[in-house]
């Protein structure tokens, strides 16, 4: 075991994990290998902020910007830290369903997903629900694993955003392409809401590009642009108003 500041392994299959499996996961039940992404999970889309006081010593934390720093690190060790493997933990309130999206974007390593707020966070970690995480994540840009109780391969596309809903009431932790809504894989072993669980990140250590919680606030902005900009496609055409799409009465 490694420790405050030792450098995580960069050859994620020199890490202690479940065994894996090549094939396909076992049919959980027909809802959950043919669902995609509703707005139900959208509707429950939380803010969710990095918590710099469990992060790995080399994480560089910028607002909802996490990367990884092979200089110094970036901050002394503390007893609430990842020591060796290079993770930190977000912020959110309580609820009994939470949704949020995380960029990866350019990125060929990276962890998501939750983890128990009590689960060990020293030495090397074995993710696995057993052990308190429900993660996937990307190894060498291109295997994409779901690291349940037997390590799952992905025959999926790798996606540059990925959607993770926590669902207390159903135990179950999913995750989805936030771009075409598409299921990438559900975890239907998952926390109930006595175990309280907080969200999971990590860029990896193979270099130095961010990984970024996308922010409701940017998002709401940009769908308000988008809609505005449309608008004003309507009601102008060559500089002239069109009052063609208009509806209005003459009390006179």
């Amino acid at each position: 075991m490694g420790g405050c500041c030792s450098r995580p392994v960069e050859n994620d299959t020199d890490l202690e994990q479940p065994k894996t499996s090549t094939t396909s996961p076992p049919m959980q039940d027909a809802s959950v290998q043919t669902m995609e992404q509703s707005t139900d999970e959208k509707l429950h889309e939380v803010d969710v902020t990095l918590d710099v006081d469990t992060a790995h010593p080399n994480l560089l934390i910028d607002g909802k910007t996490v990367r990884w720093i092979k200089e110094t690190p970036q901050r002394p060790c503390s007893d609430n830290m990842f020591d060796e493997d290079p993770y930190v933990l977000g912020i959110m309130g309580r609820a009994w369903r939470a949704y949020w999206e995380v960029n990866v974007a350019k990125k060929d390593d990276w962890v998501l997903g939750v983890t128990k707020a009590t689960a060990n966070r020293k030495g090397q970690l074995v993710l696995s629900p057993a052990n308190g995480f429900w993660v996937i994540r990307l190894s060498n840009g291109g295997r994409l694993k779901a690291m349940d109780d037997k390590e799952h391969v992905l025959e999926k596309g790798i996606p540059d955003k990925v959607g993770i809903y926590l669902d207390y009431k159903e135990k179950k932790v999913t995750f989805f392409n936030a771009e075409d809504g598409s299921l990438i894989y559900s975890f239907i072993n998952g926390p109930g809401y006595e175990d309280e669980v907080r969200p999971l990140f990590s860029p990896w250590n193979n270099d130095t590009d961010a990984i970024t919680i996308l922010s409701i606030e940017t998002k709401q902005s940009k769908a308000l642009r988008i809609t505005s900009t449309s608008v004003n496609r309507l009601l102008y055409c060559d500089g002239e108003l069109n009052m063609s799409g208009l509806n209005y009465t003459d009390d006179d």
